[in-house]
Order: structure tokens, then C-alpha cells, then sequence
């Protein structure tokens, strides 16, 4: 595995971590804030299973194209694009988190041949989101950094002073009583420094009102019980969607990073989820 390889797409050049030389593929996308190097753990035991796993940088977040708009249609489309660039003749399997997992519920609807599987943590689907939120006034607090986002220059300002202290913030916040490795904020934060403003900007893009559409793919979807960021009901009604198998789980004494916090829990569902539809490796 390199820090960052590039990968071409029609739809521009995507940072890339790769994981594993054979066997099925696994595409992951991250979310605010962090980025690919989140799957790091995950894509090795992944990798050690015999899949061949790639780390994706959001559109906006360097080294992936910095170039807007910015909206979770276009980062859907990116996805796709991503997808028949790496595994053009076969579908893959798809793990995304918060952002990463949002932008999926169009992609999993519009290309269900594409995606084999999906596993989706702490990113419900928006238009369930939203709905949820409004009925709970503890989400909507939990929410007010988005609010704070709209500031433009100055909560890009405000988050990138003091070496991103705004973004520790957020992170003991949305997940109490966890500490991601140094290294791992060091790595999100040379990201940000790179990427700013756009990661910040991206919650100014709009692109929420995702239709319902249905939804053929097998999906699994993971939330924590502590998440300080989404909290569990918001996913509430959204299995409705789904034509396939779905399964939800609300794990107990985790925040918003089901995959950092419980990594052996998340390797074992993750395999236990991808070995159930469709692929073993060899």
C-alpha cells in the first residue's frame, strides 16, 4: 500500500489507498472529518481475507480533485465512475461512513449491478435524515455545526485555525470516551490543510433532497448508540427502501466511528456481510 495512488476517471483523479492484489473488490469512502486513511485497519483485514480493497479521497479532499460542485449527486456519480474504473467486467462491494455512506443511498439505487453489497455506517439516508431530525431537538443541536458551516469564510477560518482545533473538537464530541491515534489526526489534518476550503464548503452545497428511490442492493447498516453526531433514530423507516436483504444494528458504547472504535467488530461484519452476498475469497 502507498500514502496516496492516483486513479483516473472520466470524472477526474481520485487519491486512492489500496489494499490486497487480488480477489473481489471492496471500495470504501470515508466522511467529515477525516479521510481514506479511516479504512486503514479495515482494508488490512479485508486485505487478509484475499480482497483487493481501495480507500477513496471524497472529491474535495486532496489528492482527489478539489474541484466543485460539490452536492451528494455529483459525489454519487463519483462513486460510480470510481467503480467502473477499478472493476468495470464485475460488481463490487461498497463500506462508506458518514459522508461516504450518505452519497451511496442514490448510487446503490441508480446501479444495483454495480454493487454487490454495501455496509453503511453513521450515514442514514438523507431524505430519512432530515425527516427524523426535525421531530428531535436533541439532533438538531447535535446538527449545529452545519448551521455553522453556511459562514463560509469565516467557519472555514474558524475551523482550520489552530492547527484544526475545531476538528479535535469534533471528535471528542461526536464520539466520547474514544481517542483516534495521533497519527490518524495528523494524517485527516494534513488532508484538511490540503483540501480547505472545500471539505467545510461541501455542507453549503445542498444536494439532500435524495428521492426515495428503491433500493436492490443487500444492505447493512451500523449506527452507535453514544454517536454524538447522528443520532441512531435518524435511520428510522429508511429499511422500507430497501427490495433486497437490509439489517440494521445500533451498537452499544460507540460514537460516530463504528469502524475506528470497534475495528475487530466491524472487520467481522463487514467480512460476515460481503462472504453472505455474493463473494468468497479465494
Amino acid at each position: 500500500m502507498t500514502e496516496f495512488d492516483q486513479l483516473e476517471t472520466p470524472r477526474g483523479a481520485f487519491g486512492v489507498r489500496r489494499f490486497g492484489h487480488d480477489g473481489p473488490q471492496v471500495v470504501c469512502l470515508h466522511g467529515f472529518p477525516d479521510d481514506a486513511s479511516t479504512y486503514d485497519a479495515l482494508a488490512g483485514s479485508l486485505a487478509s481475507a484475499g480482497y483487493r480493497v481501495t480507500a477513496v479521497n471524497l472529491r474535495g479532499y486532496a489528492p482527489s480533485t478539489l474541484e466543485g460542485p460539490l452536492d451528494l449527486d455529483v459525489l454519487a456519480a463519483d462513486l460510480l465512475a470510481v467503480i467502473d474504473k477499478l472493476s468495470p467486467d464485475r460488481p463490487v462491494h461498497f463500506v462508506g461512513h458518514d459522508f461516504g455512506a450518505q452519497l451511496a443511498y442514490p448510487a446503490l439505487a441508480r446501479a444495483p449491478r454495480r454493487i454487490a453489497s454495501a455496509v453503511l455506517f453513521a450515514g442514514a439516508h438523507p431524505a430519512y435524515a432530515r425527516r427524523n431530525a426535525r421531530r428531535s431537538p436533541r439532533q438538531l443541536w447535535a446538527s449545529r455545526y452545519i448551521v455553522f458551516f453556511q459562514f463560509a469564510t469565516y467557519a472555514d477560518r474558524r475551523v482550520a485555525r489552530d492547527d484544526f482545533a475545531y476538528i479535535d473538537r469534533l471528535w471528542r464530541r461526536w464520539a466520547r470516551g474514544f481517542t483516534p491515534s495521533a497519527a490518524h489526526l495528523a494524517h485527516v489534518k494534513r488532508t484538511l490543510a490540503a483540501s480547505m476550503p472545500a471539505p467545510v464548503a461541501m455542507y453549503r452545497a445542498g444536494g439532500f433532497a435524495v428521492p426515495e428511490d428503491p433500493i436492490a442492493v443487500p444492505t447493512f447498516y451500523v449506527t452507535g448508540a453514544d454517536d454524538g453526531c447522528a443520532l441512531p433514530h435518524l435511520a428510522d423507516g429508511q429499511g422500507a427502501l430497501f427490495t433486497d436483504d437490509y439489517k440494521a444494528e445500533v451498537w452499544e458504547r460507540t460514537g460516530h466511528f463504528p469502524h475506528l472504535e470497534q475495528p475487530e467488530r466491524a472487520a467481522t461484519a463487514v467480512l460476515g456481510w460481503i462472504r453472505r452476498h455474493g463473494d468468497t475469497a479465494t
